[in-house]
């Protein structure tokens, strides 16, 4: 499924429409179980490095909050040297450039090849190595699995793109060394539970603004989960009088935001909201009829609070001690 058709394929998982594509979903399932079966049986060898590695993962497509929890991961181990290999997508790496922007002591590298970059890494002095988005990348070894479940749909329709959500087997969360979810489900009473919360809302230079109740606001983004977004602005009492979904990882063009923008205030928007993931990729100084802000999100763990604390001290020791084989 194309990237910028995200949302159109979404609407006909949703409408039950897409079963039209179920025989490119069983050839992704089973190109997915034979890829799975070779490592499983080592037909397939990941590459080790010299230093741990914990990989950042989800089974199916949209946003689960990898990015959020990766942050939250580097910013508890940032006494150390951390670096984060992305793979990065589009012409802007959206969330290898938030990363840059909130954890100025790590390092971050970008590219399809990240074997490369782990080996990179550890040649410059790292310490530890987080893999975004790592789990269906498994050419290089892991020391530590962590997956992100949806807590709307953890298993993704129970089918495989482009009938379902499901980019790998729900299989893999048995070999998982933790799971995380947003909240709880009843089905994964297991999963370390994590909220996100709005810590400031801010313009590109800084500037921080109070969003008041009854703001009649207009919202745009390109994530994943964009009904999340919009409560998350309902939730801090504003009125969406205006909003533009874009794609996940879609780059708000300035031709079509200042189109949007205009229409907002057309509407009677005071303001424009969009979240950090967008912002980071336009320009300050930007020109437009209306100000613009975005929400600064912090990750909280609020459900296994005591393993997470056991994960991190395993990861300390890892550190300290070497990877394990």
């Amino acid at each position: 499924m194309l990237k910028n058709g995200f949302l159109f394929g979404s609407r006909l998982i949703e409408s039950g429409a897409s079963w039209i594509f179920a025989p490119i979903s069983w050839v992704w399932g089973f190109v997915t179980h034979c890829k799975n079966r070779c490592y499983h049986h080592e037909l397939l060898k990941p590459t080790r490095v010299s230093k741990p590695v914990v990989s950042i993962g989800n089974i199916t497509v949209g946003g689960t909050g990898k990015t959020p929890l990766i942050h939250l991961l580097a910013q508890t181990l940032s006494h150390h040297k951390v670096a984060i290999l992305s793979r990065g997508y589009g012409k802007i790496p959206d969330e290898p450039m938030l990363l840059a922007e909130r954890l100025p002591k790590a390092k971050i590298y970008i590219g399809k090849n990240r074997v490369a970059l782990a080996q990179r890494a550890v040649s410059e002095g790292a310490d530890l190595l987080l893999l975004d988005d790592g789990l269906q990348y498994r050419k290089l070894h892991r020391d530590f699995e962590w997956v992100v479940l949806d807590d709307r749909d953890p298993l993704g329709k129970g089918r495989y793109l482009p009938w379902g959500y499901l980019r790998d087997s729900p299989q893999r969360l048995d070999g998982a060394d933790a799971l995380f979810i947003q909240g709880d489900h009843p089905d994964f009473p297991q999963a370390i539970g994590f909220k996100l919360r709005v810590a400031r809302t801010l313009n590109r230079s800084g500037t921080e603004k109070e969003v008041l109740r009854g703001d009649p606001v207009g919202i745009f983004c390109g994530i994943g989960s964009p009904r999340r977004f919009k409560k998350t602005v309902s939730d801090l009492g504003a009125d969406v009088v205006a909003e533009w979904i874009l794609a996940d990882h879609q780059v708000a063009r300035e031709k079509g935001l200042k189109k949007f923008i205009d229409n907002a205030k057309s509407l009677g928007a005071s303001y424009i909201l969009t979240t950090e993931k967008d912002a980071v990729k336009l320009p300050i100084g930007l020109r437009l009829s209306l100000p613009l802000y975005y929400l600064e999100m912090d990750t909280e763990i609020v459900e296994g609070k005591r393993d997470w604390d056991l994960w991190i001290a395993k990861i300390e020791r890892s550190i300290h001690n070497g990877p394990h084989e």
